[in-house]
């Protein structure tokens, strides 16, 4: 586990590590909705391509038959009251040719007719049945699928609250928001200490729902202090590795977000959030978009923010970055601390 967290999804925010347990639900349900979502394979049904395409062209031909044979009876006619009689035989030979081919097109034109008569019902009768089948599949209910894995997610509520925790800048901000988005059966928890054998860390936040024991650990990574402009959650320091893989063996979904994105987009934070979420949570329990809260959508590269290493903190602590995407931050807590 350590090697797959250390290694994946560490260039840019937001992190995103499941447990073992979510993990393999994940794989089971992507499994179950793949064998849901069947490819079609319809019967081989012996379809002559060539006589149905000209289909139409069998009436022209009819038509061109009758027209010659009216023609050649008419001659036929004629003849015999003005010319040969021996012509005028000949005409009505031809006619009665025309005539037995018209007739015999038209029994042609009747039994293709039936032909596609045919494989429209045969058709037909195989897509009821392929529609029957797929109704008979059952969609696994993620709520089992979590109840059943209760007992490997017990320890999330092995921790208490630590008031003496400092606090980030722009947590009472972003709590604002997830408060909108997330109301019953939901609880936002702040600092949460854990309790471990010889580590104890502290969460920013905790999102949980206490009927699922579904849990994620919420976490704002800044790139620097602003007192000392210390370079903190940098990209090669393990004890962030550490600290996440203690969340994930309790059975906490870790989601990590750069101050960045907190400050400058902080309803598509909480989209990420719920996106998370309802993987695991049935259509009647899904979490929606608040009423009223109009989302843009976002490039990759609007969206994400890349991690950074001790010298690139270094720069962003020189060039003061933190103040210049912190002034939605630094308004809502001037806001705040009046009221």
């Amino acid at each position: 586990m350590e090697k797959q967290i250390g290694s994946q999804c560490r260039e840019y925010y937001p992190m995103t590590f499941y447990p073992d347990i979510l993990s393999k639900i994940l794989t089971r349900v992507n499994k179950v909705q793949e064998q849901n979502n069947s490819v079609f394979h319809l019967e081989p049904i012996p379809l002559i391509i060539k006589q149905i395409h000209y289909y139409n062209d069998v009436g022209l031909k009819q038509f061109f038959l009758g027209s010659l044979s009216v023609f050649l009876f008419v001659v036929a006619i004629i003849s015999m009251l003005l010319f040969d009689r021996a012509i005028a035989i000949a005409f009505l030979i031809f006619s009665l040719i025309c005539f037995f081919s018209y007739c015999s097109l038209q029994i042609y034109k009747n039994n293709l007719r039936k032909k596609l008569v045919d494989i429209e019902q045969k058709l037909s009768s195989r897509q009821y049945i392929i529609k029957a089948k797929s109704s008979k599949n059952t969609k696994t209910k993620l709520s089992n699928l979590l109840v059943d894995s209760l007992a490997s997610r017990e320890n999330i509520y092995n921790f208490k609250i630590d008031d003496s925790a400092n606090k980030g800048l722009s947590e009472s901000y972003f709590l604002s928001y997830l408060q909108k988005w997330f109301d019953y059966p939901w609880r936002i928890i702040e600092h949460c200490q854990f309790q471990g054998e010889r580590y104890t860390p502290t969460a920013d936040f905790i999102l949980i729902n206490d009927d699922l024991k579904l849990g994620i650990d919420l976490e704002i990574d800044e790139p620097y202090t602003l007192k000392e402009s210390m370079p903190i959650h940098l990209v090669e320091d393990r004890k962030y590795i550490i600290r996440d893989k203690f969340f994930l063996e309790l059975g906490y979904i870790v989601i990590r977000f750069a101050e960045y994105q907190i400050a400058k987009y902080p309803d598509y934070c909480c989209l990420h959030i719920v996106r998370v979420l309802n993987q695991f949570l049935d259509r009647d329990m899904k979490i929606s978009i608040p009423h009223e809260t109009e989302i843009q959508p976002l490039k990759p590269q609007d969206w994400k923010v890349k991690t950074w290493s001790r010298r690139e903190s270094q720069i962003m602590a020189a060039n003061k970055i933190r103040d210049r995407y912190l002034e939605p931050v630094k308004a809502f807590n001037l806001k705040q601390s009046h009221c």
